[in-house]
């Protein structure tokens, strides 16, 4: 039996019919999705009904309408939903400058998953748009008093929204509101509740700082090594963590010497990050402020960009207040989450990336795929060689880089190496490991150079390098060799100079936000009371923040670095 064939332009509307509803239908599911009281069911559903009325009142169209609202809705999700495989929080308003960011965007050429859904999205838009312009043929658009309508429930729920913001607060750990029994809030509500990140006001430690104040001024006074103040290199170190930390039996890892310690090591060991596969620009606060991410409530994952600028004393201004030349060497755009704007803001005196040396900018390529730890550790030495011999020459030089290519993604194609695939790892995550490896070893070569150049300086100077967080390899990291809480927040670091022979005792973990404190005291820099009272909470934690076992202390100390009297914030 042969069945009849319907005639091509019917069927194509049929086919757009479907796609308009269902398409409705999707949205407001996922709009609707984890609203658990009244108040945030109206927020959800603004997700689909702001966008919807107001296209409506603007065109009057309502096929048209209908439409825009589906795509927005859905749009929405999915990016938070991407946002939070990759990135592991959920989308909040402040992501809006990072979305509307070009130079962010060549991260989506580097994840397949990304791109392919955005092609599949732009298919889907199309259908819709293509239902949009037969509509508008065949249909008259809607009069100017349900336009005026329209616009006034557009009004009315923009203010029911603002006016309900803090219903529910934004928490710092999960960077989402605390929304129903399992804390989770639908994206609209979500995305209103976040809206108090951009109301900052200055932690809130009223602890009382005696406690701290007294054993502060009880420490002996630090000494100097350097007979003069050196050049500096803080280098970080992209998803870096020393593989021999993980148990991996009967694996054969290669050595590597940035993960030893050598007669010019001065302090190292294992180091405490407040993030995890992700989020350097936390780890990067840290090391450059030495503040802790968490202490800043719903800003916690804002804190590069928005509090870095409102802070009076940093390691960038501490040390151009001693005279330094400061420099950021960057692996990606300058635009690349804004990163620039904030560097700027910290005072750093230029900023550069590969593209500024004549040799690489010949390099085919963005700047991220130019970016070979091993090239920009050529590019730091000669960096500092030339600033030398310039007319700035006497000053001293700051230089502060990353790199990039140890990131994620790691290929599960790679040829399993170093014995892996013995080792009690999946095959998948045996190639991605040896990936990874492979990545740590081209960091190793840039690294190694850094610290010949070191060696040979006749100039002192000094050279930290840390990871500003371990691996995501899309499945469980294999088991660690230590027992710490939070393991997969822990990297390391180390510190050489070429002056001094003084080694500080190896301390079980150190806080990255207190690794500042320690290249200022090595540098014999002058220091204001906030490092150092940076580097006294250093010396009687051990190291430890979170993890110091006097936790009367620590908000003792917080009580006095947040306080008025300081001065930490600008006003």
């Amino acid at each position: 039996m042969k069945l009849p064939s319907l005639p091509w332009r019917p069927a194509f509307k049929a086919l757009l019919i479907f796609v308009r509803y269902s398409a409705a239908a999707v949205a407001l599911y996922l709009a609707w999705k984890n609203t658990d009281d009244a108040i945030c069911a109206v927020m959800n559903l603004s997700l689909f009904f702001l966008p919807f009325t107001l296209a409506l009142a603007i065109s009057g169209r309502r096929i048209s309408s209908l439409s825009i609202a589906s795509c927005f809705s859905i749009f929405l999700y999915v990016l938070g939903e991407l946002k939070f495989e990759y990135f592991g929080d959920r989308l909040a308003v402040a992501d809006y400058s990072f979305v509307t960011e070009p130079a962010n965007w060549i991260i989506v050429w580097r994840y397949p998953l990304l791109w392919q859904t955005l092609a599949a999205f732009m298919a889907f838009v199309a259908l819709l748009v293509i239902d949009a312009l037969y509509d508008s043929r065949g249909s008259k658009s809607l009069s100017a008093r349900w336009r005026w309508l329209a616009a006034a429930v557009f009004v009315s729920l923009l203010a029911f929204n603002y006016s309900n913001r803090q219903y529910h607060m934004w928490e710092v750990f999960r960077d989402d509101a605390n929304c129903g029994d399992m804390n989770t809030c639908g994206v609209m509500s979500r995305l209103v509740y976040s809206i108090s990140v951009f109301e900052f006001e200055p932690p809130q430690h009223t602890e009382d700082p005696t406690l701290f104040v007294t054993k502060k001024d009880l420490l002996t006074p630090l000494r100097p090594t350097a007979t003069a103040l050196p050049d500096i290199v803080i280098w970080l170190n992209e998803s870096t963590f020393n593989p021999q930390n993980f148990r991996l039996p009967n694996a054969r890892l290669p050595r590597m010497e940035m993960f030893e310690e050598n007669d010019r090591t001065r302090a190292s060991g294992l180091m405490r990050t407040h993030t995890f596969g992700g989020k350097t620009w936390l780890s990067e606060f840290s090391m450059l402020t030495g503040m802790l991410p968490d202490d800043f409530g719903a800003r916690r994952s804002l804190v590069f960009n928005t509090v870095s600028p409102k802070l009076n004393s940093t390691l960038v201004s501490l040390l151009k207040a001693n005279g330094y030349a400061t420099v950021v060497l960057m692996p990606t755009p300058k635009r690349f989450y804004g990163a620039a704007r904030t560097y700027a803001a910290l005072g750093f005196d230029r900023i550069l990336t590969l593209r500024d040396f004549p040799e690489y900018d010949k390099i085919k390529g963005d700047e991220w795929d130019i970016a070979d730890s091993d090239r920009l550790s050529d590019a730091a030495r000669k960096l500092i060689t030339e600033h030398r011999k310039g007319a700035d020459g006497s000053k001293p030089i700051f230089v502060y880089m990353l790199s990039v290519h140890e990131h994620a993604p790691y290929s599960d194609k790679t040829k399993i190496e170093y014995n892996l695939g013995r080792s009690g790892l999946s095959q998948k995550l045996a190639a991605k490991f040896t990936h990874y490896v492979n990545k740590l070893r081209t960091l190793n070569v840039g690294v190694t150079a850094m610290d010949k150049y070191l060696a040979a300086s006749e100039r002192p100077m000094l050279f930290t390098y840390f990871g500003d967080h371990q691996a995501y390899y899309e499945d469980d990291s294999p088991p660690y060799r230590f027992k710490f809480t939070r393991p997969e927040n822990i990297t390391q670091f180390q510190i050489r100079t070429n002056y001094g022979s003084h080694m500080l005792p190896r301390l079980p973990l150190t806080d990255i936000a207190l690794v500042p404190s320690l290249v200022a005291d090595f540098a014999g820099v002058k220091q204001d009371k906030y490092f150092e009272a940076l580097s006294a909470i250093r010396r009687l934690c051990e190291g430890k923040l979170d993890d110091c076992e006097d936790q009367a202390l620590v908000k003792s100390y917080k009580g006095y670095i947040f306080s008025e009297g300081l001065g930490e914030f600008r006003q």
